[in-house]
């Protein structure tokens, strides 16, 4: 018998529209033999506490209702263990549901569930901090500090756009040392990417090789540019052009040191964590190859894995 936790936060925008889907997922998942608990969060960090109880109790699936930010705190917890993540998506971009092929009507999604498969996927960390993501250090890390303060985070995309517009014009690029390996790169950056998986806000795809099994990140700086040349990269970004390239320096590694002369700031899979070390002290960043088992379809993106279903 296969064991469920499904958490979800009842003051979400999302939630009371699809209660009655929930529901029926739930009854849904009970008629084939799961035995299924679904769970409401009361504050922030609620869901990583139930994920946490999952785990040491041995529950097979975890599943995240919910968005990216969700699935953010879920990860944390779940991160090598046994207990699979599942979704069923109802945040605003859905990212990871995108990726991965997840349908994002929850019904549709909920089928993923029982006639899907499990996999084993990579996660990145910076310090002590999981993502499935990507990690952004300087233009979007300051976006995203900034509307955690601001009437706009409740605008979804739309406000996370204008706050990326206003900032993006006038944001001053700068100098990063990336250390892979035996090798040292200095640039100047307007920002740095690091990718687990590729899409980027649902959008555009800064770390477009990468691939969330292979035991590497990919790393996509976007180079200093002028405010004409800033809008030149996000028109080719969004296009998917082949022409991206040579607005950015691509690299992949499994453990990415950072050295800043002033803090910058970082966000991780959206959300803001702080800013990075000054001086000697690194920013590092590192793969943790199969750290996480999903629940992901049966059919599989040849471009974000890389070995076969």
């Amino acid at each position: 018998m296969t064991s469920a936790v499904l958490i979800a936060n009842p003051t979400s925008g999302s939630y009371l529209p699809n209660a009655h889907n929930i529901a029926t997922i739930v009854t849904n998942l009970q008629s084939r033999g799961w035995q299924v608990e679904l769970k409401l969060t009361n504050a922030g960090g609620d869901a990583a506490q139930i994920a946490r109880e999952a785990v040491a109790q041995h529950v097979d699936i975890v599943v995240a209702i919910g968005g990216d930010g969700t699935i953010h705190e879920v990860i944390q917890e779940l991160a090598g263990s046994k207990t699979a993540l599942g979704i069923l998506p109802s945040g605003t971009v859905n990212v990871w549901a995108r990726e991965a092929g997840i349908p994002l009507d929850l019904l549709h999604a909920s089928h993923v569930l029982f006639e899907g498969q499990i996999r084993e996927i990579d996660l990145g960390k910076i310090n002590d901090h999981y993502f499935l993501l990507m990690v952004g250090i300087g233009l979007d890390g300051e976006v995203a500090q900034a509307i955690e303060k601001r009437p706009a985070k409740r605008l979804g995309v739309l406000g996370y756009l204008l706050m990326a517009t206003w900032l993006g014009i006038r944001y001053p690029a700068f100098r990063v040392v990336m250390r892979m390996g035996s090798r040292a790169i200095k640039i100047n950056a307007l920002q740095v990417i690091v990718g687990n998986t590729q899409l980027y806000g649902g959008m555009l795809k800064y770390t477009w090789l990468a691939k969330c099994d292979d035991g590497q990140l990919d790393v996509c700086v976007v180079r200093k540019r002028g405010p004409l040349g800033r809008l030149l990269v996000i028109g080719d970004f969004l296009r998917g052009s082949k022409q991206r390239s040579q607005w950015v320096r691509y690299e992949t590694g499994s453990e990415i040191k950072l050295y800043t002369r002033k803090a910058i700031a970082i966000q991780v899979d959206g959300e803001p964590i702080g800013y990075t070390t000054t001086g000697a002290t690194p920013t590092v960043i590192t793969v943790v190859p199969h750290a996480l088992r999903v629940v992901v379809p049966q059919t599989l993106s040849a471009d974000l894995f890389s070995t076969e279903g």
